[in-house]
């Protein structure tokens, strides 16, 4: 039987990177790319603002309920109670207002409140103000998770060290993963545009996202070994613990994540750029057609993280477990 917990968590986490990827493809990628043309594609812009808007205000709705759920199941499970106790007999309410992990979550809900706002206001008026604020908000929106996993458990200068690196992995995981979605989104309207200059802004897109990749990957590898470290330990709890097999499944779909980015940028940007001047349309389109599908499978491989992520929290860590070898 599948744990509600899990399930969750999976939805809670997969909706928190959406909503901070967003924000920050917007802000960093699709805005800068818009503007680098002169006068913006509006028969692109307007249409991307308007289903981004709807895919960041589902994505925070549920971002706020799925939070809930997991803090109503949490009590429930600590005190071994069904979710109407929890809710009745007052545990779930000493969980929020008397626990780190509560204090966490109302921050989270107020930046929750705070986005929302930004996006409506952001919605009737465009401003590069309101874009930086919800970059900002989402980025700690999602920092903010941090204090719901193992690293917050860690005690002393090595708690702070592996906190701030949980820190770095979930913003670095939320501006990667999260920004996919909006990545193809953009691209496929702009590849069924009527825009002359639709591959310019798409090579724009695609090298900025590239190289936010690039950093976001670094990021992750820096971090993730720092936490593989506080969590795993030595060899022999790679294989002899749940966590360790599970870290192991986690980096085999990262590293499936990486070749394919690397094929958009290594193998499929250079030909999308190499064909800016328009004398073959019918490859231009191929090529982006491609960088989509890639993208795609990119946020599928990284659904799957997400699962194994939502199993890790709540997965004694190995330093934790007691291994023993024949």
């Amino acid at each position: 039987m599948i744990d509600p917990l899990i399930t969750m968590r999976v939805v809670h986490f997969a909706s928190t990177v959406m909503v901070a990827g967003a924000t920050l493809f917007v802000c960093f990628i699709a805005e800068p790319a818009f503007q680098a043309v002169g006068e913006p594609p509006w028969r692109v812009v307007r249409p991307f603002r308007g289903r981004l808007f709807g895919l960041l205000s589902a994505s925070l709705v549920l971002a706020v309920v799925s939070g809930a759920g997991w803090l109503l199941l949490l009590a429930a499970k600590i005190g071994n109670q069904s979710l109407s106790e929890a809710i009745t007999e007052g545990t779930a309410w000493v969980l929020l207002t008397q626990t780190r992990f509560g204090l966490d979550w109302q921050l989270r809900l107020l930046l929750a409140v705070l986005l929302a706002g930004s996006l409506l206001l952001e919605r009737r008026t465009p401003s590069r103000w309101l874009d930086l604020f919800a970059a900002l908000a989402g980025s700690i929106f999602i920092a903010a998770l941090a204090w719901a996993g193992h690293g917050a458990a860690t005690s002393g200068i090595a708690g702070d060290v592996h906190l701030g690196a949980d820190i770095f992995h979930l913003i670095a995981a939320g501006a990667w993963l999260g920004g996919l979605i909006p990545f193809v989104l953009l691209v496929r309207l702009l590849r069924h545009s009527d825009e002359p200059g639709w591959a310019t802004i798409a090579c724009a897109v695609v090298s900025r996202f590239s190289n936010l990749g690039i950093i976001a990957v670094g990021t992750l590898l820096v971090s993730g070994t720092i936490n593989a470290w506080f969590l795993v330990g030595g060899p022999v709890n790679w294989t002899g613990t749940g966590y360790g097999r599970l870290l192991q499944l986690k980096i085999a779909l990262f590293v499936g994540m990486i070749c394919l980015a690397a094929v958009n940028r290594q193998y499929l940007m250079p030909h999308l750029s190499a064909d800016i001047s328009g004398y073959d349309p019918e490859r231009r389109t191929r090529t982006a057609r491609k960088m989509e599908r890639n993208a795609m499978l990119e946020v599928t491989l990284g659904l799957a993280v997400v699962v194994v992520v939502a199993m890790l929290g709540i997965t004694q860590p190995a330093t934790e477990a007691h291994v023993h070898v024949h």
